[in-house]
């Protein structure tokens, strides 16, 4: 199978990279001493595995806006590799963003004509980050950006490292869960088979449920902790939205603690402004979404957004389970037919 680039791709060649923009095709064309890889705010293990990969692949250091959550940390530790740096000044260097491109979830330390390159596997919302100059993008429709970051290996014949390859891995198994997300694709498959292979995992299945279990122990976090722990920050209709995920193997465990995650997610509303709140319980186990909001604004969102009734105090969607392809599409689109 040939790789072909599925979305966006724009890709500096030869030797037509405009000034200051890092060159994703000739590696040598790159002074790289003083360049930073980051992923999004509430970095997921996709974002902390690409920031390693893209150091690895094009030089620079890789980091993170803050320290890894369970299931990023349990990848680390299984494939014997440190996490990023944790920064929170950026303000001295030049930037490679991976994993996003809305400005709503970009570092507050990051200037925007710091940025060099986006590696991402998001669509452009309707926030993204405005720059001030031409940087080299590399944006796929694929279900992780450590499959980009893998595939731009094999073309530009860089050899991953064996605990390279295992976090990659990881990254892959966590942002489509293990192949049962729609964002899935076959490039991911294939990717994902390639690093197996490579860190020496022959049961790519069972390292992929071993990563479930790790993320579903939240029983030691707080509500607060919980919400924030993959959670994003958009712009619908020029309304401020947040919408946290916790996709689990005992959601049930989760769900009984409703009136925690409801008082957290209300202060939290107000202390950051939003017009909006979402948290999605995700079952991994039964592929479900159970989706708790804060006030009736919320509510009539939601109900538009799934086109249903809602009854009770959370909304259950069997075949709901990723925020990217069917839960953040839906609510944007509702928002932005008020």
């Amino acid at each position: 199978m040939k790789p072909s680039l599925l979305g966006l791709t724009l890709l500096a060649s030869f030797n037509c990279v405009a000034e200051g923009a890092l060159d994703l095709h000739t590696l040598s064309n790159n002074n790289t001493d003083n360049l930073v890889w980051v992923g999004h705010l509430s970095p997921d293990t996709d974002s902390v595995a690409s920031a390693i990969m893209a150091a690895h692949l094009y030089g620079g250091i890789p980091a993170i806006t803050e320290n890894p959550n369970p299931e990023s940390q349990f990848v680390l530790n299984y494939c014997g590799i440190d996490a990023p740096q944790v920064k929170t000044d950026f303000s001295s260097y030049q930037i490679g963003l991976l994993d996003f491109n809305q400005s709503t979830q970009l570092a507050a330390s990051i200037q925007p004509e710091s940025i060099t390159a986006i590696i991402d596997h998001h669509a452009l919302g309707s926030s993204p980050i405005r720059l001030p100059q031409i940087v080299s993008m590399d944006i796929r429709a694929w279900g992780s950006t450590a499959t980009i970051l893998t595939e731009s290996a094999e073309r530009l014949k860089v050899d991953i490292p064996k605990a390279i390859a295992c976090v990659g891995l990881g990254a892959i198994l966590s942002d489509t869960v293990v192949f049962q997300s729609s964002t899935t694709t076959d490039y991911d498959k294939r990717y994902a088979d390639k690093l197996a292979k490579i860190a020496g995992i022959k049961d790519i299945q069972e390292f992929g449920q071993q990563m479930l279990v790790a993320k579903s122990d939240l029983s030691h976090f707080s509500a607060e902790s919980i919400l924030t722990m993959d959670y994003k920050n958009f712009e619908f209709g020029g309304k401020k939205v947040g919408i946290g995920v916790a996709e689990t193997l005992t959601a049930q465990q989760l769900i009984d603690r409703k009136s925690e995650f409801l008082t957290a997610m209300t202060s939290f509303k107000k202390e950051q402004g939003l017009d909006y709140l979402f948290f999605s319980i995700t079952d991994t186990k039964n592929k479900r979404a159970n989706i708790l909001w804060v006030d009736s604004q919320d509510k009539k969102v939601l109900a538009d957004a799934f086109g249903t009734a809602i009854k009770g105090d959370i909304l259950v969607m069997d075949g709901v389970t990723s925020r990217k392809r069917q839960i953040g599409p839906a609510i944007q689109k509702s928002i932005e037919a008020q």
